[in-house]
């Protein structure tokens, strides 16, 4: 049974929520525990269905696991299975991070291509050919992937584009490879810098180039040990409920953030009118009364630019502006599905591609391989101010979903959103925090 939000809009959100872990730094966390037999204990792990589904991936695989409210014990096995269920692989995008520790720790893995967000073609090839630098060898027969290896030795991988889960593939895999491993272009998303804080307690010898980021390398070791980590906070989940706060005209106080990770959303949101305190782990965001939201242009970039995951509830925002933003989407090419179901609140946007705007197409400026024909349409005019509407959608992604919950939770009256099981992948306790906040919301099914 599909499970669905019912939600009566229109009113601000108002009050104090607190931020759980950031599900992009737990679920490669928790495949970190395939790399040591010793116990390695996570803190602030967010309850969510994905995480859930890593744990059964590890456990699938010889790795022991207690859960006890936000924190998980994992113990790996002296001998880890290497063949990775066809049915969890296909139910989470996450089982692709086991490539490199179990080539790593048995030189053996047996993947079926794993499922997630439809949300662009989000290429396994950059995962292969890192992993092959250090010394993997793979077969590729329909969606099944195998790789082997002999031992992995320390190589010199190159990203020509941005990619966060390639390159803590490239992390989990190099820390037990013999010799020195470098990466280059590699991600620089704080979840990355969180995988390599709990590495380096584990015993791994890795670090971040000062003069140039993008650059790290690793010296690999014979084995690594137990830690103790606390998962840093969800940066997309505090985005998605600033922007509700802000959509709705509310006043809202998150707990338990980062705010250094949220420099350009921050940026944002003081240009379209919202005010906003900053505090040392909190962030204070409210509209003053008769503030007029001005419009503003963005980008999607990697960080530390305006992230791709904050690009459809900060889309919901700017239909309450007045005038026309614009809104290029750089990281993936299909991030703008969600707007079919988006339109039936009657937001106002309509894409073009670069050449439509008198831009220039290069497909090496944005972070997708684009392969189709022509040009994709990466740019979107939102018109506003809107009074959105109350609707019955469908959620098609994550951050889609969360979405269409900000538009229902803005427009007065009842909306009906189908397919909550897609939020509940991210979002821990969403509904309930939503009702907190003074949101009508409930989920059926």
């Amino acid at each position: 049974m599909v499970k669905k939000f019912i939600i009566k809009g229109g009113s601000p959100l108002t009050g104090t929520v607190k931020i759980s872990g950031a599900k992009n730094a737990a679920i490669k966390e928790i495949a970190a525990s395939l790399l040591t037999t010793e116990p390695l204990f996570l803190e602030n792990v967010p309850q969510i269905s994905d995480v859930g589904v890593d744990l059964e991936i590890v456990k699938a695989l010889g790795v022991a696991a207690r859960v006890s409210e936000d924190s998980v014990t994992l113990k790996s096995s002296k001998k880890l299975k290497t063949v990775i269920p066809k049915v969890l692989s296909k139910k989470s995008r996450a089982s692709v991070i086991t490539l490199g520790p179990l080539l790593a720790r048995e030189g053996r893995v047996v993947l079926t291509a794993p499922g997630g967000c439809d949300i662009g073609k989000r290429p396994l090839d950059r995962h292969l050919a890192a992993l092959e630098s250090l010394g993997a060898q793979f077969t590729v027969e329909g969606s099944r992937i195998e790789g082997q290896t002999g031992g992995l030795r320390g190589g010199r991988i190159v990203f020509a584009k941005n990619t966060v889960m390639g390159t803590e593939n490239t992390l989990l895999a190099s820390v037990l490879a013999k010799g020195e491993t470098e990466i280059v272009g590699a991600a620089q998303e704080p979840e990355v810098d969180d995988l390599i804080s709990l590495l380096s307690k584990m015993g791994a010898c890795i670090e971040r180039d000062e003069r140039n980021p993008r650059t790290i390398r690793i010296q690999g070791v014979q084995s690594l040990g137990g830690a103790k980590h606390r998962v840093l906070p969800d940066r997309n989940e505090a985005v998605t409920i600033a922007c509700a706060a802000a959509a709705t005209r509310g006043n809202v106080t998150l707990e338990g953030v980062e705010p250094e990770h949220l420099t350009f959303f921050l940026d944002k949101l003081k240009k379209v009118g919202v005010s906003f305190e900053v505090g040392e782990s909190s962030l204070r965001i409210w509209v003053d009364p008769n503030t007029e939201f001005l419009p503003v242009d963005l980008e999607t970039s990697p960080h530390p630019g305006f992230m791709t995951d904050w690009q459809q509830p900060m889309t919901l925002l700017l239909t309450q502006v007045k005038g026309e933003s614009l809104v290029h989407e750089a990281v993936y090419e299909d991030r703008w599905k969600y707007l079919s179901e988006f339109s039936k609140f009657g937001a106002n946007v309509e894409l073009f591609t670069p050449s439509e705007l008198g831009k220039t197409f290069d497909p090496k400026k944005v972070n997708f391989d684009w392969k189709g024909e022509g040009e994709p349409k990466t740019y979107a005019k939102v018109k506003g101010p809107v009074v959105l509407e109350p609707a019955v959608a469908e959620i098609t992604d994550l951050r889609a979903g969360a979405t269409l919950v900000l538009a229902a939770l803005t427009a007065k009256g009842e909306s009906e959103i189908y397919g909550a099981e897609q939020v509940e992948r991210g979002y821990e306790n969403f509904e309930k925090k939503l009702t907190s906040l003074g949101a009508e919301i409930k989920k059926e099914g």
